[in-house]
């Protein structure tokens, strides 16, 4: 006996053809990638042929030989990041992917455990079971007979009947209430995720919720997941300013494409201008009433949306009058304007008060007499103790009261003379620290009025400070990031015309060399294996590397040695970008004039203008500016425009581990 792998019954042996459904004998599967029809998972699965495959999974049909019926095995398989060898189990993964691999898989089996919370409701996938195999994951439950709804608007001309339209959002609507009420946002309703199952009673299923997360999840990183149509303008960064509101947008948004077959304009572009016609000027059956809800659901601002799934769905069901959204706006913007009057004369009679406020505001501005003495290193040929003069010149101007005296000391020196100073107990009253060892730096001040500064707070490269420094000695004015500098002339170039790279293949080179200097850096983004030194590369009479992986931090230092040839530089682009925070300065020793004096000059150094000083020109080896300074196009270099593509993409937690 041998059983179909399309209806999973059995039948001799000498038939072709399988007598229960007529199907062909499967023997292949449709797919290289996919797993051959009858491989059996966890002593209990047989798979069929796969019956549908995404970005993130592969989809079986399946038969459960404990409990003797037909399901669905979903296999965590991410087509970027692994393979599979034909006719094998396990799936092949390179060391460089396996770090996010591991992390996509434990939020596949997130999202496992997020279905099996409602196993018993009726718009919500059944899971049975998860479980780990062939180096991958995978998750058992119901298999539904059907079509995804962006499928059945194609089939049906795009534009569906108002009740049945009304039935699905609903049934939606209720599966996230359900989601809401433990706290868990869907981040990705759209027509692809919303299944119309078929049989004796039409049931609709709101499907993969790989993507939920916790409204109040503590992950310093969300992922973005977008639906241009779909989703707002929240999700278009990484930030955690999602909730109810986010699905809330993302169903009215499905309601108006299924009420009109026209899928509204991307939430983004609708912040610059808005054209999305309300649906009762595109479909003359919708009422008045069921457009200006579904617009309300879509407005661009979340606080004009429904407060909850509820009552988008009372709304849609005509229990409530919604108005025009153009109209509450207005009354809105009246309440408003009638609330600023009250509060004025609240205003007035508390200005006594506040004018003390501004008094103690306005000490910010002044400082106690104090002679302060900053020390850095320097290198041969760098101009850095120019933009440090150009700096007190202008912070002595401002503080009368206050003298700087700057020491630049040759970096050979530097920390010699740093240790002498702390043996005689009197480190510089502000310092670089820049490697320096850790019983000298335990030794300086605490920054913490330096953390409390606007500076601090609008530099955008700050916001993982507290991962990295934790006893608050030091503070980073900069930042290197990993790059490929590429000879683009001579016998070993290659042509390579983007500003990116996401991988090492797209050189399509051999040969390849790494900066040995910059080790701990690329080996948080890289694996090194069968690189070449990076003097083949630096080799001006003889070049024989055409790509050097290294750091920012040796811009000039190609500019300047390898002469010979023409050269480019390519930043690299992933999801998560390892970088070092650099340029560290400290504060030492002094009187409490002393040290307030220094507070304010490390303040005034993570400013924007005092940033162009340090960062920009000639005195700039590469470093990147932990303030906004470098993506103001009025001063930003080429090497600083590109980046303004990818720094949402930096990652600066801990001391990175090795890839």
């Amino acid at each position: 006996m041998k059983r179909c792998y399309a209806c999973f019954k059995e039948y001799e042996d000498a038939f072709q053809v399988c007598p229960h459904c007529g199907s062909v004998e499967i023997t292949k599967p449709k797919e290289p990638i996919h797993l051959v029809p009858g491989t059996i998972l966890a002593n209990r699965y047989i798979l069929g042929q796969a019956v549908g495959s995404g970005g993130f999974g592969i989809v079986y049909s399946a038969w459960d030989l404990k409990l003797e019926t037909i399901v669905a095995v979903k296999e965590f398989f991410v087509s970027r990041l692994v393979t599979r060898a034909e006719g094998l189990k396990n799936l092949i993964i390179t060391k460089k992917s396996m770090e996010e691999f591991e992390y996509r898989k434990e939020r596949f089996l997130a999202e496992a455990r997020n279905m099996a919370k409602f196993g018993s409701h009726r718009s919500i996938p059944n899971v049975f079971e998860f479980f780990e195999e062939n180096n991958t994951a995978y998750i058992v439950m119901e298999l539904l007979r059907g079509v995804a709804l962006n499928d059945y608007l194609n089939q049906s001309g795009d534009r569906i009947d108002i009740d049945f339209a009304l039935m699905i959002a609903n049934e939606v609507g209720n599966a996230l209430k359900s989601l809401h009420e433990q706290n868990i946002v869907h981040r990705d309703v759209a027509p692809d995720n919303i299944y119309i199952c078929s049989g004796k009673e039409i049931k609709i299923k709101l499907m993969d919720l790989g993507a939920a997360k916790l409204a109040d999840s503590t992950d310093d990183v969300i992922d973005i997941i977008l639906k241009p149509g779909y989703s707002p303008t929240e999700q278009y960064d990484n930030s955690k300013n999602i909730g109810p509101w986010t699905d809330i947008y993302a169903l009215g948004a499905s309601l108006y494409v299924m009420l009109t077959g026209v899928k509204p304009d991307e939430s983004t572009n609708r912040k610059i201008n808005d054209e999305v016609v309300p649906p009762h000027l595109l479909n003359p059956l919708v009422s008045e009433n069921l457009s200006n809800a579904i617009m309300k659901a879509m407005a661009i601002e979340k606080h004009m949306r429904f407060k909850t799934v509820q009552e988008f769905l009372s709304a849609i069901n005509g229990e409530r009058k919604i108005i025009p959204l153009a109209k509450e706006k207005k009354r809105r913007s009246l309440k408003r304007f009638v609330g600023i009057a009250v509060a004025c004369l609240v205003l007035l009679i508390g200005s006594f008060f506040a004018y003390d406020t501004y008094l103690n505001k306005q000490e910010e501005q002044f400082l106690d007499p104090a002679d302060i003495v900053v020390w850095f290193s320097v290198a041969d040929g760098s101009s850095e103790e120019d933009a440090m003069l150009a700096i007190k010149a202008d912070f002595e101007q401002k503080y009368e009261g206050v003298t700087v005296e700057v020491i630049a000391i040759p970096e050979s020196e530097y920390e010699n003379r740093i240790r002498e100073a702390e043996k005689q107990g009197k480190l510089p009253t502000l310092f670089e620290s820049s490697g320096l060892p850790a019983d000298i730096i335990e030794q300086a001040t605490d920054l913490d009025n330096v953390l409390s500064s606007d500076q601090f707070n609008n530099a955008m490269f700050l916001s993982q400070y507290n991962d990295f420094y934790s006893n608050k000695k030091q503070m980073p004015l900069a930042i290197e990031v990993p790059i490929a500098y590429v000879v683009t002339s001579g016998a070993s170039c290659i042509d390579y015309s983007d500003k990116y790279f996401g991988n090492i293949d797209d050189f399509d080179a051999t040969n390849i060399a790494y900066d040995d200097r910059y080790l701990g850096l690329l080996q948080a983004n890289f694996i090194l294996e069968g690189f070449c030194e990076k003097e083949e590369f630096l080799n001006n009479s003889e070049n024989t590397s055409p790509v050097m992986l290294s750091s920012t931090m040796v811009l000039n230092e190609i500019r300047t040695t390898l002469t010979n040839y023409e050269k480019t530089y390519v930043y690299y682009d992933s999801d998560e970008i390892y970088c070092r925070y650099i340029y560290e300065w400290s504060i030492g020793d002094g009187n409490q004039a002393e040290i307030e004096a220094a507070e304010r000059l490390l303040s005034w150094m993570l400013g924007n203008v005092y940033q162009s000083y340090l960062m920009i020109g000639e005195c700039n080896d590469g470093q990147i500016p932990v303030n906004a300074i470098c993506f103001e196009s009025k001063i930003q270099s080429k090497y600083l425009a590109a980046i303004s593509d990818i720094h949402q993409k930096f990652v600066f937690e801990g001391k990175v581990e090795k890839k």
